[in-house]
């Protein structure tokens, strides 16, 4: 049996990143159909998730007990320790660090990021509780990094060998592709947009740059008649958020429409006319890709992972430049025709990004780590 840590499955993490990894990563190893039988690592007390079930797809026998969220990271490599010397299974894959202290077993550990590390002023409560999960590392069989920058991290802040390190990319659920007229009107009325607007998708903590957002699309405004949408919970970011949007006279073309279904997500990614996405820091970054896939461009800054993601549909711009980053998205809203070729190439570019794929690379990483 393959086992993986269900955990984000059951809990908040299942609507952000390492839910949607984890998810399309098992749908991409059942449609493989010779991956084997799928077992998920859950924690007891907390309800099982959809996946269980499908296709096969079974709870282990043992849980992991729920813990404070303070204590969890710390004790996690010891918990399941002890699972997998009751459980036994062929694999065990640590969806997100989730890695045991010593193991029997071949594991392999996926790395999205090391962005706590690389800014611990602006995270220091999760660069503390990860301490262990990073010192653990290098004695994984195998590390998935989803990007050539993930990848250069792992190899800089933990000293694995890279030999021991694979860049697998993430992939893109089906349902991202351009929505109909009818689904773009429906959710332009709902959330009150009644102007071309551009799209910032994502919870604005401090590495995502709500002041850099704001000034790009203050500077965009003196030309163009665009209000901005935010889709995203906020959470503990709401009120810096609404702050930086006042204080850059945004105020009132602002729309921060907060989780939004999957089926609305994909109506804006359609309707908006650029993707800004301002992050200065991400360990893959699959806003720009489903913009893409949706037939819209997207803006980044040069840096990180989206420099390997970007792609044709998208432009990039030097890393903080709002200036040069307004003036890309200026141009992208007076060329009609240059957005439809944009559409065609963003479509043609994301089309390799799926999780079949990424399923049949980390199959071959869990066929690899076995052997070792």
């Amino acid at each position: 049996m393959l086992l993986l840590d269900g955990r984000p499955l059951q809990s908040r993490s299942s609507l952000r990143g390492i839910g949607t990894y984890t998810r399309g990563l098992i749908s991409g190893l059942v449609e493989l159909g010779d991956a084997g039988e799928i077992g998920l690592l859950l924690a007891r007390g907390a309800p099982d998730p959809p996946e269980v079930g499908l296709h096969g797809v079974r709870p282990a026998r043992e849980r992991i007990a729920l813990l404070h969220p303070t204590l969890q990271p710390a004790a996690d490599p010891f918990l399941i320790a002890r699972a997998l010397r009751r459980i036994r299974p062929e694999l065990y894959h640590g969806v997100e660090f989730g890695q045991p202290v010593v193991a029997r077993v071949p594991v392999v550990v996926t790395v999205h990021d090391l962005i706590p590390f690389l800014y611990p002023r602006d995270y220091p409560w999760v660069r503390r509780s990860r301490a262990l999960a990073r010192r653990l590392l290098p004695r994984a069989d195998r590390v998935i990094a989803v990007s050539q920058a993930t990848a250069r991290d792992v190899e800089r802040l933990t000293r694995m060998p890279p030999s021991r390190v694979v860049v697998v990319p993430e992939g893109i659920a089906p349902m991202f592709e351009p929505a109909t007229p009818a689904a773009i009107d429906e959710v332009r009325h709902r959330l009150g947009i009644t102007r071309p607007f551009l799209l910032a998708v994502g919870a604005f903590d401090p590495r995502k740059r709500i002041q850099l957002l704001a000034d790009v699309v203050r500077r965009v405004r003196s030309r163009h008649d665009v209000e901005l949408v935010i889709a995203g919970e906020q959470g503990n970011f709401l009120w810096p958020v609404r702050g930086a949007l006042a204080a850059a006279g945004l105020a009132a073309c602002s729309r921060l429409a907060g989780h939004v279904t999957p089926e609305d997500l994909v109506a804006l990614y359609t309707g908006t006319s650029c993707l800004v996405f301002t992050s200065a820091y991400e360990g893959f970054g699959l806003p720009p890709l489903e913009a893409m896939a949706c037939g819209s461009p997207a803006a980044v800054f040069a840096n990180s992972s989206l420099v390997e993601i970007a792609g044709p549909a998208s432009v990039v711009q030097p890393d903080g430049d709002a200036a040069a980053m307004a003036d890309a998205v200026c141009a992208i809203l007076d060329d009609d025709s240059g957005r439809a070729r944009r559409a065609v190439a963003g479509r043609e570019w994301t089309a390799k990004f799926t999780w079949q794929r990424a399923a049949q690379l980390t199959f071959d990483v869990y066929k690899q780590a076995i052997r070792r």
